[in-house]
């Protein structure tokens, strides 16, 4: 910039015939070539000094001394880590200069896409600058005034105005409309905020380029669903389908830059406004099916109604593909990550409630509009408000919904398993019916031949299978327990020999009885052969022994009572 200034200065003075002011100047034969290989070359010199500065204020290298010399001859030299020679701001301050320079190399040899980004790092940090001596509560407050205002002028006065001539070079000179969105995006310049210019400068570049792709050939001016291969015929519907694909290349950015970040705030944002992107394009469709229902059928109209009812289809298809994706990956973080130390009541909740919305998705994809042929608008009714055409995109739908509903009884079935819950015939009964509908769903899933991720699904499908009739055994061991534990416990006395079948535990501060020892005796009923046998081995009759047993275990009234008959009155 100085050898401009001076080059023009040597010029104007030549010019108003004053030799005194560049006849001893040895710049005044110059040409202009010579005089930007001059301003190149001390550009480069400043850029690299700046970045010397920059480097110099942020070592942690301590200076090297006399016995670190000595040191060094030995072999011995080891280096040293020290705290930065100078403050934050002041680091700030080098980086900004460093950034300018490296902006005004590249703005004088042309390199517009280097400049902007040095010029929008120079332009964030001498704001950063403003902002902290405003904000700044300690030290003089002239002082920090006056370094608002000076950050601010270099802000908005210098480096504003190269950054937006570096843009406007990019738009004039040499990048396509999709190149500059993409610059735009990615560069650090474009912010969030609503009024920012560079921000309403990219959405006028996307509008710009979506109008002239929809008047040319573009990759959406045909899609493919069901089968069939659908023209997007009007501008506006051609253009609503562009806009859906540059909003999920967005959000397939964010995505890929959320796994690494560890963020889902932008994402988010994306993923809702892609929605609303399919909704729009629903909306324009319908509108034009409305505007020819009204029209005799024929072979044109009902061709174009073919049409726009496979476009309502394909975006209601690809938006609850979204959703019901998303919401499959929100049930597997959760099962994945409380498989290790064991799944809750509460996770069973929030798992069955995702699957209940699946399953109403899935539901509602088997009902999209789509598929068939323009016959099939002959009798006067569309395809808009649904179809039964039997066609590998309703197999796959069908199959689907039976998977889902399968892991939904599943997971209800934990719930109502749960020792919380304790519903033991109501989770075996959804664990029958969760196995029967993961059979019949594996079926369907083996019929269809064209089906996306279908080896997943099955192998996803027999862990299933496998999963419940183990959580069968554990249900039924369960209401096995609980209802012998509530029937019969161990405070009824019997010994454990005689409780073999009863699965209880004995009461906490209690000892649990194996077997009575000695053995007690039990009374047995006796037919009267056995007395008539047992008469022919009695030689005595022990009646003394008889009398005191009687006395030991009666009441007393046996031995006053005499004869056979006062036996039986006993």
């Amino acid at each position: 910039m100085a050898v401009k200034a001076e080059g023009n200065e040597v010029d104007a003075g030549a010019g108003a015939g004053g030799d005194a002011l560049g006849g001893n100047n040895p710049r005044k034969g110059w040409s202009p070539g010579k005089y930007r290989s001059q301003c190149v070359k001390r550009l480069r010199k400043a850029a690299k000094f700046a970045a010397i500065l920059e480097e110099l204020t942020t070592s942690t290298k301590t200076a090297p001394s006399a016995n670190d010399a000595e040191a060094e001859e030995n072999g011995a030299a080891e280096e040293a880590e020290a705290k930065p020679p100078v403050d934050e701001h002041t680091q700030m301050e080098a980086k900004a200069y460093a950034s300018w320079m490296r902006g005004n190399l590249a703005l004088e040899q042309n390199q517009w896409p280097t400049a902007c980004g040095e010029y929008q790092t120079a332009l964030t940090l001498c704001e950063t600058l403003a902002s902290d001596s405003r904000g700044s509560d300690g030290g003089d407050a002239m002082r920090q005034l006056e370094l608002f205002d000076f950050f601010t002028t270099r802000a908005q006065n210098v480096i504003a105005p190269l950054l937006r001539y570096c843009h406007y070079e990019l738009q004039e000179k040499g990048m396509s409309p999709t190149e500059k969105i993409s610059f735009l995006r990615s560069s650090s310049s474009v912010s969030d905020a609503p009024n920012d210019p560079l921000q309403s400068k990219l959405h006028s570049l996307k509008a710009q380029t979506l109008q002239s792709q929809a008047t040319g050939t573009s990759s959406m001016s045909q899609i493919v669903f069901r089968e069939n291969t659908i023209t997007v015929e009007t501008k506006e519907l051609r253009m609503a389908m562009l806009k859906i694909q540059d909003l999920k290349g967005d959000w397939e950015e964010a995505e890929n830059g959320n796994s690494n970040n560890k963020s889902t705030g932008g994402s988010d944002a994306k993923f809702m406004a892609l929605l609303n992107g399919y909704d729009d394009a629903t909306s324009l469709a319908n509108q034009e099916l409305k505007q020819l229902a009204a029209l005799k059928s024929g072979p044109a109209v009902n061709a174009n109604k073919f049409q726009l009812a496979n476009v309502v289809g394909y975006c209601k298809y690809q938006k609850l593909r979204l959703v019901m994706g998303r919401n499959e990956a929100l049930a597997d973080g959760i099962i994945r990550r409380n498989k290790r130390r064991g799944m809750t009541l509460k996770h069973f909740e929030e798992v069955a409630h995702l699957y209940d919305a699946l399953l109403q998705d899935a539901r509602a994809v088997a009902a999209v509009p789509g598929g068939g042929s323009p016959g099939d608008f002959d009798d006067g009714e569309t395809l808009a408000t649904g179809t039964t055409t039997e066609d590998e995109f309703l197999l796959e739908a069908r199959a689907n919904v039976l998977r889902l509903r399968s892991l939904r009884c599943y997971y209800l079935a934990r719930m109502h398993g749960d020792p919380h819950i304790g519903r033991h015939a109501e989770a075996l009964a959804l664990l029958d019916q969760a196995e029967s509908l993961a059979l019949d769903a594996s079926e369907e899933i083996g019929a269809c031949d064209q089906m996306e991720g279908a080896d997943t699904l099955l192998e996803g499908l027999e862990g299933v299978v496998e999963e419940t009739r183990g959580e069968k055994c554990r249900v039924l061991a369960a209401s096995y327990l609980s209802e012998r534990s509530s029937a019969r416990g161990s405070a009824s006395g019997k010994p454990l020999l005689e409780r073999l079948h009863d699965r209880d535990v004995p009461p906490a501060g209690t000892t649990p009885k194996l077997a009575h020892a000695p053995p007690r005796k039990k009374p047995m009923a006796c037919k009267p052969s056995f007395f008539d046998v047992a008469l022919n081995y009695v030689d005595e009759y022990p009646a003394e022994e008889l009398e005191r047993v009687l006395e030991e275990h009666g009441d007393g009234k046996a031995a006053a009572s005499t004869g056979f008959l006062g036996w039986f009155r006993r």
